[in-house]
């Protein structure tokens, strides 16, 4: 429990938000354009791809795929701090060991988001993807929680397992010792019937012997 604690406050204290969003050409499915790249520490591809479909459809756009591309298109997004028109947003995400790397190309129709022509929408962007980083991060938090509280559940029932045990086993001792005490009492009967019965049988050996000699004579 105590690992348990540290690894959440190493979370929250260390968030996704950190990370250094950078800015570069990449090659993607319309060429080689600017993206804003970041990196999710110990994150998976499938997990990050499906926050980003989440995330993006926020901005009300319809997503489609790319023949051949492993990019998710988001058909005209409504991002109103970037752009008062519609903007086409390309994101790739990749495995990195155990890191994800997260690139989004902004369509701005006619040309590609960059920091050099769009100063303050570049702004935005980042700190769009901040916003996202925090739910991605805050995603794992969650799950790493379920998965803590499972074990945990795990544990409660092993213990009441333990405890129903010790509990049978203290109702047999009580049956066992009844049992004991019933066994010891009849021992004690047991003793005083002998005891009679043995009079009993030495009486009967007088009678016997009185019939004989009654016989005899």
């Amino acid at each position: 429990m105590r690992t348990f604690i540290v690894l959440i406050l190493s979370i929250l204290f260390i968030p996704f938000g950190q990370s250094q969003i950078m800015e570069s050409a990449k090659v993607m499915s319309q060429g080689d354009k600017n993206a804003l790249t970041v990196k999710l520490p110990d994150t998976e591809v499938k997990v990050v791809e499906k926050e980003w479909e989440s995330f993006i459809k926020g901005y009300k756009a319809k997503l489609r795929k790319i023949k051949k591309s492993s990019e998710i298109f988001a058909d005209n997004a409504k991002i109103e701090d970037i752009s008062t028109n519609a903007v086409d947003v390309y994101a790739l995400v990749s495995q990195r060991g155990d890191d994800t790397e997260l690139s989004v190309w902004f369509d701005m129709g006619g040309a590609y988001l960059n920091s050099e022509n769009h100063p303050d929408q570049y702004t935005k962007a980042q700190g769009m993807l901040n916003t996202f980083l925090g739910r991605v991060s805050k995603t794992y938090v969650a799950n790493l929680l379920n998965e803590e509280q499972k074990k945990l559940k795990g544990l409660e029932g092993n213990l009441k397992d333990i405890e129903k045990s010790a509990a049978n086993s203290v109702r047999d001792i009580a049956k066992y010792e009844e049992k004991i005490a019933e066994a010891k009492a009849n021992i004690e009967k047991c003793k005083v019937d002998k005891d009679g019965a043995i009079k009993d049988i030495e009486a009967q050996k007088e009678a016997v012997k009185k019939v004989k000699i009654q016989l005899n004579n």
